[in-house]
């Protein structure tokens, strides 16, 4: 007979009963950590998870560095409440923001394709991971401020051969924090025939 072992916060250790990875207290403090960022440059509109607080930010980095997928569907989760109706247009397509090959060797997984995942899930809207392509590795831009983060970015990103010009993108990232990866990518997107481009990420670093 197989047996269910409780869920452990992974923030505080508590059992989870509120049926996801976080235990009600830490699941309450981070849907109080409200985001209020502004869209990009080349975004319309931007709709973001919770800020950064301890929950959040161990899930976030849970996802991105410790190979917890399931992170992707519980941010979502929390981030769900910030898309309101009708955010995305009709006909929108989910792009996730791509990795490098050599970093999605090292890694396994697209941290941004798994959240596009489940906000397709969540949406009802069709995802794309060949629609836009990372050229060349950028390394981390962590501990760079915003003009460094558009110097590094400069010609990263292109469209992918099943790229579809006419179609509204909503492009799912991480977490915002300068803005400047969707900037860059908004710009290719646009400039290859992209009708318009939303943003979608599942935290908010605050005003960097």
């Amino acid at each position: 007979m197989a047996f269910l072992l409780p869920q452990v916060c992974p923030r505080c250790r508590a059992l989870s009963a509120t049926g996801g990875m976080l235990c009600a207290t830490c699941r309450a403090e981070a849907i109080l950590a409200r985001s209020s960022p502004r869209p990009p440059l080349g975004l319309e509109a931007i709709a973001c998870g919770p800020e950064l607080v301890p929950p959040v930010r161990i899930l976030v980095h849970g996802l991105k560095y410790g190979s917890l997928r399931s992170a992707a569907d519980e941010l979502v989760s929390l981030a769900g409440p910030a898309v309101p109706d009708g955010f995305c247009h009709p006909g929108s397509v989910l792009v996730p923001v791509p990795l490098h090959p050599s970093r999605l060797r090292e890694r396994g997984y697209n941290q941004s394709a798994l959240s596009a995942k489940a906000w397709a899930r969540r949406l009802g809207v069709p995802v794309a991971e060949r629609w836009l392509e990372r050229r060349r590795p950028t390394g981390t831009q962590t501990r760079l401020g915003s003009a460094d983060r558009r110097r590094n970015l400069s010609q990263a990103f292109a469209v992918g051969k099943e790229f579809k010009s006419g179609a509204p993108v909503v492009l799912v990232d991480d977490v915002l924090t300068t803005g400047a990866t969707l900037s860059a990518c908004a710009a290719v997107l646009l400039a290859a025939g992209a009708s318009s481009v939303r943003g979608l990420c599942l935290a908010w670093a605050g005003d960097a």
